[in-house]
Formats: C-alpha cells, structure tokens, sequence
C-alpha cells in the first residue's frame, strides 16, 4: 500500500475509533437499562466456590415465621440450673436474688454456663443477664447454638444488668449459653423480657436532601433510597483496586452484581479511582460510593498514633462557617497575619484538593454516596482523636467549604461517627450508617441492636446504613427484625477474597451470598435498572 493511502486509512481508522469512543462516553447506558448487566471489563477469570446451578433457585424465597406478640415475664435464677466445679454458689457480693449466685466461671470454656429457658410465644424478647466481675472479662452469648453477641463486661465488683435488645425466639425450649474468654464472671439470674419497639417502630424520613441546591440527579438516587427503604436493602461492595476484581468474583458466584460500587479516595491514585467510578456508572449504570481515607495534612497516614496533627488547635476560635467561603489566597494572607493557624490552612488546601476530584465526577451529572470522616468515635482516625467538637468543626468546615464554596451538589452526605457524642448538625447529613465487624464465628445477623442505637441517636429522621460490614446481613433476620438498612458495604479483602483471588467463606457461604443477591429482599444492579426504567415509564 502506498504511504499516502495507508495515511489515509489511518486517519479514517482514528476518525471511526474516535466517533465510537465519543458515542460510548455520552450515550452508553442513557438509553434503555441494561437487563443483564455484566462487566465491562471481562479480563478477570477468577474461578468461584461453586457454580451458579449449585447453589439453588434462581429466586430465594425469604421465610418468615408468624409472630404472636404477648407479654412476657420469665426469670431463671442462675443457682437453679445445673452446674459442675469449679463454679459453685456464693452469697458474698451484696444486692443478689434468691439464695446466692454461680461464680467461679472457668476461663476459655465454651459453655461455661447453659442456662434453660421456656419462651411462651414466638416474638422478640430483651434478655437482661445480672452479672458481677472484679475485672474487666469478655465473653460471649450464644443462644440455641449460635454465637450472637461479643461482649465486654467491666470489673467493678458489682452486679449490674446487661440487656441484648430484639432477640427473636420461637415458642419452645431455648438454651442460652455464656462462654468465658476471661474466668472470673459471677451470674445472679437471667431475665426474658418481650420487646415491643419492633413492631410499633416509626421513622419520619426526610422527603429531600439537606443541601436544598441538590442535583437533579443526586435527588433522584435519593428518591429511590427513600422509596425502597424497608422494602428491599440496596447490595453494596467495596473495591481494592479500579480492576473490579471483588465485583467479577461476585458475579461468577451469584450471576449478579452489585447496586453500589464503594471504593476510597486518599490511599493511592485519586485520578484512577475517579475515572473507575466514572466508568461503572456510564458503561453500567450503577451507583457510585467513595469514602475519603484523609491522611492527617503533611502526614501519610490517617491513623492518630502515627501523626502529630493537632485538629483541635488547628480549629480553635476559628469561625468555620467564614472559613468555608474563604478563598485560598486570603486564608494564607490571614496564617501570614496572625489570625488563622497554619493547621487551618492545611485543612483548607486538603479539602480543595479532594474536592477537584470529584468535581469531575459533578460535571458528569454522577451522584455520589460521600462517606467522609468514617468511625470518628473510635478515637484511631486524627480527624476523631482531638475529641467531639474539633470533630463536629471539621465536619461543618468540610461539609459547608465542599456544599456552599466548591458547589458539589451531586454528594449524597453519610455520616458515620458512631456515637451521639459525634453527632453532627442535622441538615448537614443525609444518612447516617454503622460499621461492623465482628469475629467469623458470631452470627452476623440482622444487627438490630446497632440499628436501634442509631435510630434512637438521629430521631429516626434519617435513612439508615450499614457503611462496612464483615458479612452481608442475614436476610431472614433482616425481615424479622424490621431492621431497614437501606444499604450494606462490604468491605474487600478477607471478607470476600483470598490472596489467589478465590472466595474465602469464613464469614459466610457462597450459598448466603447468592441467595442475598437473588433474593427479592435485596436490590441487585440489575434490579435496579428495572427499577429505574419502571419508574421511568410510569412516569411518561
């Protein structure tokens, strides 16, 4: 071929490939919902557990047992069941019931003490164990066989009540067994009590998101998360990379994929994470959830033992609301003057920075699930180690500097502190979430205790989320429970994969997961994609 002709080629091959590429980057998925969505990035072949035809039914159907509430009183006293030596009957610490109580619980025991109980009525019950140690012990609570709740009781000689809220319990002969990991636990009795909040519970969710210049299309992801609450929990996962490799092992297991993609800004490339986001939601349509990894300013890492960053100095008797709206160049004039510390400074420049990232996110007209400042009770993260209020200051900086300066109106707000000592403005968040770990061997359950805690703690005015999680929710308890996640994430790593890219089931089977993402209880990506054309077709 003739180098003229061969250029000409060229130039009609870039020209072709060019008016593609354009095509897919503004058309893909604007039409018609995709109806089997499947990766777009097809280069993993991870092999899964078991093949899809092992695991069941195309559709799992979720079995509820029919409730009989009543109410109900019933007591054991702990030195009526049977026990052996080493535990033994005492009567030496003051304010017990009865004629004494056990004591002497060996540590490292599994059924240290089984105590039997007759449950009247299948319904929900609060247990109340009274207890006493002169040290602080953990232990854990299993009920009928499974392990259910991990709990710490602390050593102050004295017996006190600790109660597990929501229990579900069939009508029948029921075990409840404590295993020791420390001795030293003295039991005085065990009280079942029926739990009513349950089923007289009510939310008054807020009809629209705070930011009251939200994008058009942030407040329709938000109409859906309104719309679905208590009727299907949104699936969602955590990515360790922008390869996806969780979300194709995932679909070979369940032949689905997820609603929501979660992955993280500030712990490596921005820019790859960014354009990853961008591409799940343009060639999949599907939702887009960051959270911000916030490396201390001047730091490399995010954890407080690790950086000398003074939050609270950075932010004492600084005007935040004043700060927001400050333009760069006058904040360093004012660290140059006096009047603002350098630390607020530095907040100022890391927030702009992360907020040129997903600015680009914004003018594609993507909606984001924005989870900053995550776990800030726990003390680990810089940004929730200076203590509550520097922590509700950081908050309101970052959310009015992002909202009302930089104009991110596509950003779905999630709170995640953890603690209504954390609590933040009400109309700087629109959802408020949990996260939960706990060991593979406790039944992860529906978690309704962390679900009622943050009920109570937002007034039930808020959507409620499970932000990280070891374990997707069981859906049977999730029904029963009437505890309305909107949405779960769960995290990467051992929680879904080995280190060879194989599904790991030490938290869960691939049997769980596959019926949760089969499951009408549940909302897949391609559920919704139906969702969203029903919704546009009855809207025509």
């Amino acid at each position: 071929m003739k180098p003229v002709r061969r250029s000409l080629v060229l130039y009609f091959v870039v020209f072709v490939l060019t008016f593609a590429a354009m095509w897919v980057f503004w058309f893909a998925g604007k039409e018609t919902p995709i109806k089997e969505p499947t990766l777009y990035d097809d280069t993993l072949n991870q092999d899964s557990s078991l093949a899809i035809d092992e695991l069941g039914p195309e559709n799992y159907a979720v079995n509820v047992p029919e409730i009989e509430q009543q109410e109900v009183i019933v007591a054991v006293e702990a030195e009526t069941v049977d026990y052996s030596k080493p535990v033994h009957l005492e009567d030496v610490i003051p304010n017990y019931r009865g004629i004494g109580y056990l004591t002497g619980l060996p540590a490292d025991t599994q059924n240290a003490l089984v105590i039997p109980i007759s449950v009247p009525a299948t319904q929900h019950y609060d247990l109340t164990i009274c207890m006493a140690a002169d040290q602080q012990v953990e232990n854990i609570l299993s009920i009928n066989g499974q392990r259910l709740h991990h709990f710490r009781l602390d050593g102050t000689g004295k017996f006190m009540r600790v109660t597990f809220y929501g229990i579900f319990l069939e009508e029948g002969k029921s075990t409840v067994a404590l295993e020791t990991l420390d001795g030293g636990l003295s039991i005085d009795y065990l009280e079942l009590v029926n739990h009513t909040t349950i089923y007289t519970d009510t939310f008054q969710i807020a009809d629209t998101l705070v930011n009251p210049n939200a994008s058009e299309e942030a407040s329709a992801l938000y109409q859906i998360l309104c719309n679905q609450w208590g009727k299907q929990m949104l699936t969602g996962q955590y990515v360790s990379s922008p390869e996806n490799r969780e979300l194709k092992l995932i679909q070979d297991i369940t032949g689905q994929l997820p609603a929501i993609r979660f992955s993280e800004l500030g712990q490596g490339n921005d820019l790859a994470q960014i354009e990853a986001a961008t591409d799940w939601h343009l060639y999949m349509n599907g939702i887009v959830g960051l959270m911000w990894q916030w490396n201390a300013p001047g730091t490399d890492s995010v954890y407080a033992e690790d950086v000398d960053f003074d939050l609270a100095a950075a932010l004492d008797s600084v005007d935040v609301t004043a700060l927001a709206q400050m333009p760069l160049a006058d904040a360093k004039s004012a660290v140059a003057d006096g009047t603002l510390p350098e630390g607020a400074l530095a907040l100022l420049q890391d927030i702009d920075a992360v907020s040129e990232s997903l600015i680009k996110l914004r003018n594609m007209k993507i909606p984001v699930l924005w989870r900053p400042l995550h776990e800030a009770s726990g003390g680990w993260y810089w940004w929730g180690a200076s203590g509550a209020y520097a922590y509700q200051q950081l908050w309101a900086l970052l959310y009015h500097r992002m909202t009302d300066y930089h104009n991110l109106n596509h950003l779905i707000w999630i709170w995640n502190g953890q603690s209504i000592a954390y609590l933040v403005s009400d109309d700087t968040y629109d959802i408020a979430s949990v996260d939960i770990y706990l060991n593979s061997d406790i039944e992860f359950g529906s978690r309704y205790e962390q679900f009622l805690a943050l009920a109570n703690m937002t007034g039930r005015k808020k959507l409620l989320a499970l932000s990280e999680c070891s374990s997707p929710p069981n859906l049977e308890m999730l029904a029963l429970d009437d505890a309305v996640w909107s949405f779960y994430g769960l995290w990467y790593g051992e929680y879904i994969m080995d280190s060879d890219g194989k599904f790991t089931n030490s938290y869960y089977s691939s049997s769980d997961l596959y019926n949760l993402y089969n499951s009408d209880r549940s909302m897949s990506l391609k559920d919704f994609l139906a969702y969203q054309q029903n919704t546009l077709e009855n809207s025509e």
